[in-house]
């Protein structure tokens, strides 16, 4: 593939105020040579009908702009880079408002045959949040389903893993640059998705992970989606943001039901009683029986270690409790056990090095079964 219009479209990127729209008219005034179309910026603020302000911020930046070295500065880095202009852009985006004009990428992207499926949510997810997540991401990724997220703390970050866990793909959509790692904790999930997937963004290198960023980036996750799965969601988060572009760009959206009486549900809750187009997952079979005719076979996690006869009257207790997440500090009042902080911490610690118990975000303990 011819790459020489890359450096300049790569340039056009880096001035940052200049929206995709606006290099594309730009560059069609020119007859599509993007080429002449940089060297040539007296002309932009006609072609693009760019305000006075803006055009004189466009033209003093593309002064101090060498397209040549921003684009050996990025080849160096190991990364992707796509073109809308170019034959292995994802089609999905293609026809979205506003389409990134490149997109930046570490890893390999999914081919516009396979089914993609976006799961968001709170990032102050709550267990029951995390829980079914876990679950959806699990079973979706396993049928073959890329997941789309964003890669935030709680919802974003579960999905990832989940998808991993089970040899499945998975797709990042950052809010910042390729080289900024955020939240910084996500070093080594930011490294797995690379290996199962992607990770991608529309900001030049040294982008941070700024808020006005992360709209941006919300428009991205659904239009690579063909549905969007809102498993949490308050009533004016980013969530509800990126449904209301799904919405726009006409993907399936599908809203998970929950408590009353928490926040986190309050928005998702509001989908499923307010937009008719709506669909309520109750289940992964919800989701999957939408595109295949193909019977959803669950996803199967660590295998679950059996009972042995050394595992002590406590740990028993313990097991049959945590069916379901709960907290740390919670877990010696529901087990009515009069039982010192110390030792509950010690029969826990015992019962994940057997593998019958995993420790969840938030200090949530879960047993760990088999799903079949």
């Amino acid at each position: 593939m011819e790459r020489q219009h890359i450096p300049y479209y790569l340039a056009f990127n880096s001035i940052y105020r200049l929206g995709s729209s606006c290099v594309v008219s730009i560059v069609d005034s020119f007859g599509g040579d993007v080429e002449a179309a940089w060297h040539n910026p007296g002309k932009w603020r006609e072609a693009a009908a760019l305000s006075p302000a803006l055009a004189t911020f466009a033209v003093d930046k593309q002064r101090s702009i060498d397209p040549a070295a921003l684009y050996a500065e990025f080849m160096a880095a190991g990364c992707g880079i796509t073109c809308i202009t170019d034959e292995d852009y994802p089609q999905p985006l293609v026809n979205i408002s506003s389409p990134p004009l490149l997109l930046f990428y570490r890893g390999s992207l999914p081919s516009g045959d396979e089914l993609a499926l976006a799961i968001i949510g709170s990032r102050r997810a709550t267990a029951y949040g995390r829980q079914v997540a876990d679950i959806f991401a699990r079973d979706l990724a396993a049928q073959g389903a890329w997941i789309i997220s964003g890669m935030a703390r709680g919802i974003d970050s579960i999905c990832h893993r989940a998808a991993i866990e089970v040899g499945g793909k998975t797709l990042a959509v950052l809010g910042c640059g390729l080289d900024v790692i955020y939240p910084p904790e996500n070093r080594d999930l930011y490294l797995k998705v690379c290996d199962h997937g992607a990770v991608v963004s529309e900001f030049p290198f040294g982008t941070a992970a700024l808020a006005q960023n992360f709209p941006r980036r919300n428009r991205i996750i659904s239009g690579f989606a063909q549905g969007v799965v809102v498993v949490e969601a308050d009533l004016n988060s980013g969530t509800m943001h990126t449904v209301n572009y799904a919405l726009e760009q006409g993907r399936d959206v599908f809203a998970v039901p929950g408590p009353i009486t928490s926040p986190c549900s309050r928005g998702t809750n509001k989908l499923i009683r307010e937009c008719p187009s709506m669909v309520m997952a109750t289940c992964s079979a919800d989701i999957w029986s939408r595109y295949s005719q193909r019977p959803l076979q669950r996803a199967v996690t660590k295998k679950h270690t059996k009972v042995s006869s050394s595992t002590s009257e406590l740990e028993k207790i313990l097991l049959e409790l945590l069916v379901n997440p709960v907290q740390f500090d919670r877990i010696a009042a529901a087990a009515e056990v009069n039982i010192e902080p110390a030792k509950l911490a010690s029969a826990l610690t015992m019962l994940e090095i057997k593998g019958l118990v995993r420790q969840l975000p938030g200090k949530y303990y879960q047993t760990v079964v088999k799903r079949i």
